[in-house]
């Protein structure tokens, strides 16, 4: 808490004062990015049927890595300052933003099986891939720099994409 007060320029008993308590702190700190995976959940839900699917895959696994990006420093610092997250009270929603990402992405995914646009497919699975190998990406370049996860993060969606997406297509390629 001093650290925080120290780099917002107030003292630990103004910042307690504004806050209320450290859980509060963090809700507040972390709320800027439950408001944004709301934002993007909602985006995916409200995707048209996929058309073009492997252009779609592109750009929601993009936002989503820059997403996780930002987040992931995040959550490291406040796993490692106590209890687990479920332990500190639920998000908003009830459900983690990555529990929402991948659910998300699946019912997408689904809708593209639906359409006929790529072969029948485990969606939840699938979601887990591509939503895991992202954090993972994330993780290790927070936790040991851009040398643990080298290259360019948009080449790394598109070979994501080509590699999960582009077997499944049905006449889109």
């Amino acid at each position: 808490m001093g650290l925080v007060a120290a780099r917002l320029g107030v003292t630990q008993a103004a910042l307690f004062q504004r806050v209320g308590s450290k859980r509060a702190l963090m809700r507040s700190a972390l709320s800027p990015s439950w408001r944004e995976a709301r934002t993007i959940v909602r985006a995916l839900e409200a995707a048209p049927p996929p058309r073009g699917v492997d252009t779609q895959a592109k750009e929601i696994l993009s936002e989503l890595g820059r997403f996780l990006a930002e987040v992931i420093p995040n959550l490291v610092v406040l796993r490692a300052a106590g209890p687990a997250m479920e332990q500190r009270g639920a998000p908003p929603e009830g459900v983690p933003p990555t529990v929402r990402f991948r659910a998300a992405l699946a019912r997408w995914l689904e809708r593209a099986v639906s359409a006929g646009t790529i072969e029948p497919l485990d969606a939840e699975a699938t979601a887990e891939a591509l939503l895991g190998a992202i954090e993972a990406r994330c993780f290790n370049a927070y936790l040991g720099g851009r040398s643990f996860a080298p290259g360019d993060d948009e080449a790394f969606v598109c070979r994501m994409v080509e590699a999960f997406i582009h077997p499944l297509l049905q006449g889109e390629r």
